[in-house]
C-alpha cells in the first residue's frame, strides 16, 4: 500500500511495524546470544517476525551479525541489533549489513537520541554516510532517490530507556524527530531505581507504563524485553509494538533444569 512522502511513493511493507495492508502490527521477536545461524532460523519456523542479534552483552561481532541478518532475512524474519552503543561506525555497519530495527542502550537524554538519528538516517533527517556498495542500500541497484527514502523509512531508531535520568528526560528524548520510539529496559531501570530484580515492583510497572503512555501521546512506537508475566502484560495491555520475551540462553537453562530434574541420578 503506497503512501505519498514529497514527491517519492513508499511502499508501507517496507515497514516493519506495518503488516502488508498497512495496518500497524506487534513485531514479536526472542533473543540468540548462541549467535548461531541455526537457532535464526528456529526462530522464524517457530513464527517470530523477528530475532534479537545481541551485540552489548555478548561476543558478536559485525561479520557474524551480518551471517545472522542473512539467516533472517532467508527466514523471512526482521533482523533486530542492540548496539554496545550509539557512535557512528556502529550504527552505520548495523543499517549497512541489513539491520531493520536498531536499539541503542542508556540514552539518557534528547542530545544522544539526536546524535543517533543525526547518524542514522538520510537527510533532510540526518546525516547518515552514503555508500550504495553494501546489503543495506541493496547494492545500490535500484532507484538511488527512491532508495534514499525507502531506507529512511524500513529502518528503526529506538533509544532505551533504563536509568532513572532517562525517565527524567523521556519527553525531550520522545520529541527527537526520527527517533522511531523507545525501548524500556526494566532489568536496568529497576537497578537504577534501586529494585534489583524486583520486576513485580508496583513502582517500576507505573514507570514502565508511564513512559509508554507518553510515547503513544507522542507519535512513537514503544517496546520492551520482558519475560512473561504481569509486567508483559501490562506493556501489551498499553498497545507495546515491539515485545522481546525470551531468548535462546534463558529458554534452554530453563528447559534443560527441568528435562534434568526428571531424570533421577540415582540408578535403581
Amino acid at each position: 500500500m503506497p503512501v505519498q512522502t514529497g514527491v517519492i511513493l513508499i511502499d508501507t511493507k517496507d515497514d516493519v511495524f506495518l503488516d502488508p495492508t498497512g495496518a500497524p502490527r506487534r513485531i514479536r521477536a526472542v533473543t540468540v546470544n548462541s549467535a548461531s545461524p541455526l537457532l535464526v532460523s528456529l526462530v522464524a519456523q517457530v513464527g517470530f517476525e523477528a530475532v534479537w542479534i545481541e551485540s552489548e552483552h555478548g561476543p558478536v561481532g559485525f561479520e557474524r551479525a551480518e551471517t545472522l541478518c542473512l539467516a533472517a532475512e532467508a527466514g523471512g524474519i526482521f533482523p533486530l541489533i542492540r548496539l554496545p552503543d550509539g557512535e557512528r561506525h556502529h550504527v552505520l555497519r548495523a543499517l549497512e549489513i541489513g539491520a531493520r530495527i536498531i536499539l541503542v542502550p542508556m540514552v539518557d537524554d534528547a542530545d544522544y537520541a539526536r546524535r543517533i538519528v543525526d547518524v542514522g538516517k538520510y537527510p533532510p533527517l540526518g546525516h547518515r554516510g552514503f555508500n550504495t556498495r553494501t546489503r543495506g542500500m541493496e547494492f545500490g541497484m535500484v532507484d538511488l532517490q527512491a532508495n534514499l527514502a525507502r531506507a529512511n523509512n524500513r529502518t528503526h531508531l529506538f533509544a532505551q530507556i533504563e536509568t532513572t535520568t532517562a525517565v527524567a528526560n523521556i519527553d525531550e528524548i520522545l520529541a527527537v524527530d526520527g527517533l522511531s520510539g523507545i525501548f524500556v529496559g526494566p532489568g536496568d531501570l529497576a537497578v537504577s531505581m534501586g529494585k534489583a530484580g524486583q520486576m513485580a515492583d508496583p513502582e517500576l510497572r507505573e514507570t514502565v507504563l508511564s513512559c509508554m503512555a507518553k510515547a503513544n501521546a507522542a507519535g512513537k512506537l514503544t517496546g520492551i524485553f520482558t519475560l512473561p508475566g504481569p509486567l508483559l502484560s501490562a506493556a501489551m495491555d498499553a498497545g507495546c509494538d515491539l515485545v522481546v520475551c525470551g531468548g535462546d540462553v534463558m529458554d534452554l537453562g530453563t528447559a534443560w533444569s527441568k528435562l534434568l530434574g526428571e531424570i533421577p541420578a540415582e540408578l535403581g
